[in-house]
């Protein structure tokens, strides 16, 4: 068989183009990788941080660090299988759930919540105007911090020991006691015109979407979220086994902190998960063709020009730029930060199992530098 002369060339030409787009390709992956460790190493190099782990989704590729160590005394790098606290993190899932049962038309975002519980509050309205899901995922409610409403308890005095203190005002508490907190509620001004945050009010939610779909939280936090995304390292209970996995959290002074009390209802604050699994919930949260995700995003208040809330996200407003949407959980030993942005397809989540005073600015410095420097 004989070649054509122009036949060789133009194949050697193709064949040379493909190897170059190839490289070039895999170079670049290799600059964002480099990138976003060298910010991560930043990161650590703060003596208030001792390690963290990270989830990056850009341009339809995951990335996942881990860095440093989980405490100071012996050396236990974090890994894939590490396994954090996420907070109020949590109360994006729970607003992803109501998120969903608005689209299915179980709901309407300004019902009255009293319609999906069972019992009689007439206290959960102030002068005929009842609190709704709108009111529940901006934090808008009435309802006070915490359940028993025990304000005192976060005087700056008991700062250093206020984990303890929630910890052993929570020991026991069941739903009975959710519910007789909640009738001792009152409400002293119309829902939606005050901010005040609330976990109660978000627990409240997890008890609402119960009753609107006959399952248990867990089960439907699982049916809904977890297992169509298979986030299969994220559970509100662990195993005994998980639980070799699940990091200790200390404060600014390296002590050791107690994890988040055993509650009847974790829509606030239970959810355990990994890194991995942080990336998968990214990536759901930036697929802008998901109606749950258009109605988990809504601008909810339209209080403000450069912010507003949705499902229970931040969102931030810059007319010449995309919206960025985030959120950040803090327990009483781990803080983490999760940044969306959409429209650009990136999303960065961090997580270290530290807290104290300047954490949160750490870790929220960090993504807006990783942040930037992908844009």
């Amino acid at each position: 068989m004989v070649l054509n002369f122009k036949t060789v060339i133009f194949t050697l030409i193709i064949s040379s183009i493909i190897i170059s787009c190839k490289t070039k390709k895999h170079q670049q992956t290799d600059d964002v990788a480099i990138l976003i460790s060298k910010e991560l190493d930043t990161l650590i190099s703060n003596p208030e941080i001792n390690g963290v782990s990270a989830g990056i989704f850009y341009k339809g590729k995951t990335y996942e660090f881990h860095k440093g160590n989980l405490n100071k005394e012996d050396i236990k790098p974090p890994t894939k299988n590490t396994i954090y606290e996420i907070a109020s993190l949590t109360k994006t899932f729970s607003g992803i759930l109501l998120a969903q049962a608005i689209n299915e038309e179980k709901v309407s975002l300004d019902d009255d919540i009293r319609n999906y519980l069972k019992g009689n509050f007439p206290n959960l309205e102030y002068q005929g105007h009842p609190i709704t899901f709108r009111n529940l995922v901006t934090h808008r409610s009435g309802l006070p911090i915490i359940f028993p409403n025990k304000p005192e308890i976060f005087s700056p005095s008991n700062k250093e020991k206020l984990p303890f203190l929630i910890t052993d005002l929570q020991k026991g508490f069941t739903k009975k006691d959710f519910f007789a907190e909640l009738h001792k509620v009152r409400i002293d001004t119309i829902p939606g015109t005050k901010f005040g945050y609330s976990n109660p009010g978000a627990n409240l939610l997890g008890y609402c979407l119960e009753n609107i779909y006959k399952m248990s939280f867990e089960e439907l936090l699982r049916k809904k979220i977890l297992t169509p995304l298979k986030m299969d390292n994220t559970k509100i209970v662990l195993t005994e086994e998980e639980k070799k996995f699940l990091t200790q959290g200390y404060n600014g002074k390296n002590q050791k902190m107690p994890f988040e009390p055993e509650m009847p209802m974790k829509a606030a604050g239970g959810i355990l998960s990994t890194v991995e699994d942080m990336n998968k919930y990214m990536r759901f949260h930036l697929n802008q063709n998901d109606e749950v995700i258009k109605i988990s995003h809504k601008k909810l208040l339209g209080l403000w020009e450069d912010f507003d809330n949705g499902f229970f996200w931040q969102i931030l407003i810059n007319e010449n730029k995309p919206d960025i949407v985030f959120q950040n959980g803090g327990a009483f030993g781990t803080s983490s930060w999760l940044t969306l942005i959409p429209k650009k397809q990136i999303g960065v989540f961090i997580v270290t199992n530290k807290k104290d005073e300047k954490t949160h600015s750490y870790l929220k410095n960090t993504v807006d530098k990783i942040i930037n420097k992908l844009e």
